[in-house]
């Protein structure tokens, strides 16, 4: 993939709002990409953080070499038809607002909204670890935890435009409290957010966050070893699990929680391969995904692009 959009060329605006950053870019057909930009996922309401995602488009709008397309967005949560965001326990207050309807209007082009879970499975299966699979699961590690999945081509829609809260699913019952409502979620326990918080909570410090646990679990820090290592045992039974209700060819990690380093992911694959029921684990492989951190900027202009994979 290309660091910058090839001049001439059609390109998108591609906007992808998290739980903590919202990050945007043009991005063209073949994922090349120019202007990126990011700032805190936050705002008085809905409409008033619209103003600053128009404000950067039109930005991006006046420096493009090219024509612009449209604008894509990917956002954390569930997606209505329409383009509206219609839950997100963590970012309640974007929650019921008509986000292609704003962009659209405001921009005069195009608007395309899905949730950032399926742009990230896109990403993953057209420029990186899913390439060549019939049946591709992709688990996306932020401030929440995503799943979406491709098969054969398209990709899976069971609940609310997605794949429902897969990230939600139970893998410790006794687990921590989780921001749906339930305990013991993958989410509560492999976000980069939640693991950010743990890991500063046994430093006892307010500053320290999922950035500090990777760099320091890298230079040996035990805790900070001993944490991650705790967590690829959780991934471990989130993708065991999920694997036997979806039977993926391949398992792909991918966000924040793909940075996570080696002994992370060597937990992460032998607590799947433990957990693992024969028939899953002799179909599916769990990889660590190739796109890195603009997956889902790649993934939302992808879902523009290429609108029969959707």
């Amino acid at each position: 993939m290309a660091n910058s959009s090839s001049k001439g060329e059609a390109s998108v605006i591609a906007v992808d709002i998290g739980g903590g950053t919202t990050k945007l870019a043009l991005i063209g057909r073949q994922g090349e990409m120019g202007g990126w930009q990011s700032f805190p996922t936050a705002g008085a309401s809905g409409t008033a953080f619209l103003k600053t995602v128009v404000a950067a488009c039109r930005g991006l709008q006046a420096h493009a070499t090219g024509p612009v397309s449209g604008v894509s967005v990917a956002v954390a949560g569930f997606v209505s038809s329409e383009g509206v965001l219609d839950y997100n326990p963590n970012l309640p207050w974007l929650e019921r607002t008509p986000i292609a309807a704003v962009l659209g209007e405001a921009l005069s082009l195009p608007a395309y909204v899905d949730a950032d879970s399926n742009a990230a499975c896109l990403a993953e299966y057209l420029f990186g670890e899913g390439r060549g699979s019939s049946r591709f699961l992709c688990i996306t590690g932020g401030t929440g935890l995503g799943v979406g999945m491709v098969v054969e081509g398209k990709l899976l829609r069971i609940a609310h435009n997605c794949m429902g809260d897969a990230g939600h699913i139970i893998v410790s019952p006794d687990g921590p409290a989780c921001s749906c409502g339930g305990c013991g979620c993958a989410e509560a326990l492999l976000s980069t957010a939640a693991l950010g918080t743990r890991y500063a909570d046994s430093r006892g410090a307010e500053d320290m966050g999922f950035r500090s646990l990777v760099e320091d679990a890298h230079i040996g820090v035990p805790t900070a070893c001993d944490l991650l290592e705790d967590a690829g045992y959780w991934l471990g039974i989130t993708a065991a699990s999920l694997a036997s209700i979806f039977l993926p060819g391949r398992i792909a990690i991918a966000g924040g929680l793909s940075q996570a380093g080696d002994a992370f992911f060597r937990a992460a694959q032998t607590s799947f391969r433990a957990h693992g029921g024969s028939l899953p684990l002799s179909l599916a492989s769990l990889v660590r995904a190739s796109t890195g951190e603009h997956a889902t900027l790649l993934g939302a202009a992808a879902g523009f692009f290429s609108p029969e994979l959707r």
